[in-house]
């Protein structure tokens, strides 16, 4: 089970994937950004859900 200090780090990670992939121009980056990206948003999903 996540807590919430541990659910604010997750968010902010997300947030530094969000502009390192905006600030990226290598497509094969962005694509590994996108995918670590999508897995965090999962995470943070099934926490959310769990905690409520």
């Amino acid at each position: 089970m996540i807590n919430k200090i541990e659910l604010k780090l997750f968010m902010k990670e997300l947030q530094r994937l969000e502009e390192d992939y905006q600030k990226n121009e290598s497509e094969f980056l962005k694509e590994e950004i996108m995918n670590d990206m999508e897995l965090l948003k999962n995470v943070i999903n099934a926490a959310k859900v769990n905690n409520d």
